[in-house]
């Protein structure tokens, strides 16, 4: 198996929400499943950067059903939405299924749809990325792993939302800067002084809230299930 990450053009509901007047810093797919016809049910995680209402994103995506719009509990910043579209809002998901790939992400950001899938080899690869550059152009490779088993397709691991639920609004926010700023990229791009520094609290603080996540975290995937 290769798990694959490449990235393209933002595309169908991303490419919609990104459009509208309230300012949109990231969309997810969190699942897509069937409804009738050419129809289908879309989940998402936004990230705005104001608060927004079913009403208002109603009002702005006429051609879709805005079937759920929930605030997320600590993080005022993320919604997790759900619509009833076209399937061409999800055309990327189609392709991939379609041609047996198996998507594990995909986020919308800084212009871009960034993807990872799972393909069964080289060959399978090569065809993938036709079908995807048939329909949205050109597709920028970023990486390819080799790996043996396919992992959580896109839609069965709720990790995300698990995890929202079990770190403070202070875990949180030094997760996320830690992330937006670079820290668990290789190389690293910022110290840990630069995030205390950014957020304005002691070396000593910001490692003790970095282990509270890591125990969290390692707590949710291998300690008792509730």
């Amino acid at each position: 198996m290769l798990r694959i990450e490449f990235q393209i053009g933002l595309a169908g509901i991303s490419d919609r929400l990104f459009n509208i007047e309230e300012q949109v810093t990231s969309v997810e797919v969190d699942n897509a499943l069937p409804a009738f016809g050419d129809m289908v049910f879309l989940f998402l995680s936004v990230r705005f950067d104001s608060e927004i209402s079913a009403e208002q994103l109603s009002d702005q995506l006429p051609s879709m059903q805005i079937v759920d719009v929930t605030q997320a509990e600590l993080n005022r910043h993320i919604y997790y939405i759900g619509v009833m579209a076209d399937h061409s809002e999800a055309s990327v998901l189609s392709l991939l299924t379609q041609n047996q790939a198996i998507p594990h992400r995909i986020v919308g950001k800084n212009a871009h749809l960034e993807v990872m899938a799972s393909v069964r080899d080289w060959n399978h690869l090569k065809e993938v990325a036709n079908a995807i550059e048939g329909e949205h152009g050109s597709l920028e490779l970023l990486g390819t792993t080799q790996t043996e088993s396919i992992g959580f397709p896109l839609g069965s691991n709720k990790i995300k939302q698990s995890m929202s639920g079990k770190l403070s609004k202070e875990q949180l926010e030094v997760l996320e800067t830690a992330y937006q700023m670079g820290y668990f990229k290789v190389p690293q791009e910022v110290t840990a002084e630069e995030i205390a520094s950014e957020l304005d609290i002691s070396r000593s603080t910001l490692s003790a809230r970095l282990r509270r996540v890591e125990h969290n975290f390692c707590a949710l995937l291998f300690g008792p299930q509730e």
